[in-house]
């Protein structure tokens, strides 16, 4: 089946949005950890138009034929209109389509186009763009403070220095304007930091300052000829005592897979929005959203379960089930961490971790989402007999569980044998008496 295909004619006045999203956490001196969760940006377009009766009627028939945006459809970038030229899959960022009427069937509406960008970037080697000298300038500290209001209204920072940070206003030409967009992608929004220098003649100081973008999110105003308007802001970026270990993180993305197996055709996921797929171990993960709770192993005797979350919007996990039955629940899952090279999305061999397994339970369904259980037991241990240690103390760790057996009205035990002879529940008992509790060697 051929993609839809829109041609319809827009304003020469747009705009158009770089998303990215990265996880930043800040550590209280100041410095911070980031990692990408999206590997390509989100472009948005946002288009004007201004149609009489006949135009209207057409993009009406559009937003039909894309069932309200659920199909998706084929836009090319009109060079003329300040566009590259590439051609984008795009779906509609809107519930609902919208007009202004006028005289006559004219009307005034808009449409917002979403895709992910995952076209060749040219290299743009330094942020020296002329900006305009009307901007914001700031200082930081990150300060922490009492909870709630007091007399003695404690506050705390442990920077040695303020951050800066800067909002730049820019003019460019559609020439420049491409060779910034160009180098916000490359540095995946607020992922890499860069080298700017704070221009004397923009109101600066003159220095160098190692920054990177405050937002993962770039809007441009485009205008006629591509000429556009918009605002960066930077933010300083405190380097770590290792440069080279700020260097290799901006190499490798960790990234989650989550395998399901059945019988006639297993469940492959890969935690990313934007990336579409990936291959592991020689089966292909598909990229969608995923998401699960929090990881825990612990060494009691009881159900360790792990709640994951995948979207059911295209009914793929309907469609097994209504199929093939329930053939998720009691099946195997195993959760994955594995690295990618960032500069080429392939895999950074023997880093991969398995972080959870077992099998599946609870299953739950509606239009929207899928929630699954994957119970483990023993608490992730994969033996069922637990490994004893000789020591002269009962080895047992839960006191009136199945394995002491001591169903009296006392609440404690020390684990000792004296203790369990008090008790009078020696033949329980899970220790060696007779070992030395300690031993003590003189040289």
């Amino acid at each position: 089946m051929s993609n839809i295909v829109f041609d319809a004619d827009y304003k020469s006045v747009y705009t158009t949005t770089i998303e990215f999203k990265t996880q930043i956490n800040e550590k209280h001196f100041g410095k911070e950890q980031r990692y990408p969760v999206w590997t390509y940006p989100k472009r948005t377009f946002s288009l004007s138009f201004d149609k009489n009766f006949d135009g209207r009627k057409k993009l009406e028939e559009f937003y039909e034929q894309t069932n309200g945006g659920t199909e998706k459809f084929l836009f090319t970038w009109d060079k003329s209109k300040g566009g590259n030229g590439k051609e984008y899959l795009c779906t509609l960022d809107d519930d609902n389509f919208k007009q202004n009427l006028y005289d006559f069937g004219f009307s005034e509406c808009e449409l917002n186009f979403v895709s992910i960008d995952d076209n060749a970037v040219e290299s743009v080697k330094a942020f020296d763009f002329w900006h305009s000298a009307e901007g914001n300038f700031s200082l930081q500290y990150k300060i922490y403070s009492d909870f709630e209001f007091s007399s003695k209204n404690e506050k705390k920072t442990y920077q040695d220095s303020p951050k800066h940070k800067w909002t730049l206003r820019f003019q460019k030409t559609k020439e420049n304007r491409e060779k910034i967009e160009n180098f916000f992608i490359a540095k995946r929004g607020c992922f890499r930091s860069f080298k700017w220098t704070w221009a004397k003649d923009r109101g600066g100081d003159g220095k160098t300052y190692n920054v990177r973008f405050a937002n993962d999110t770039l809007n441009l105003t485009v205008s006629d000829f591509g000429f556009g308007e918009f605002e960066v802001d930077l933010i300083e970026v405190f380097s770590t005592e290792n440069p080279l270990s700020e260097v290799e993180k901006d190499e490798i993305i960790p990234r989650k897979l989550l395998k399901i197996e059945l019988e006639q055709g297993s469940v492959f996921v890969l935690d990313n929005e934007t990336l579409e797929s990936f291959d592991f171990n020689g089966e292909t993960y598909i990229g969608a959203p995923l998401k699960h709770g929090e990881i825990k192993n612990d060494d009691n005797s009881a159900v360790n379960k792990l709640e994951i979350e995948l979207s059911n919007v295209n009914l793929a996990i309907s469609g097994i089930i209504g199929n093939r039955g329930d053939v998720i629940t009691n099946a195997f899952a195993v959760l994955t961490l594995v690295f990618l090279n960032v500069n080429t999305n392939e895999l950074i061999p023997n880093y991969q971790k398995i972080l959870y397994s077992g099998r599946c339970n609870n299953l739950s369904i509606d239009f929207e989402k899928a929630t699954i259980d994957i119970e483990t037991e023993l608490g992730g241990y994969e033996k069922l007999a637990p490994v004893i240690k000789y020591r002269p103390n009962c080895q047992v760790r839960r006191f009136k569980d199945c394995r002491c057996g001591y169903s009296g009205e006392e609440t404690t035990c020390d684990r000792t044998y004296k203790r369990c002879s008090e008790l009078g529940n020696t033949l329980n008992f899970r220790g060696f008496p007779s070992c030395v509790m300690e031993a003590v060697v003189k040289v």
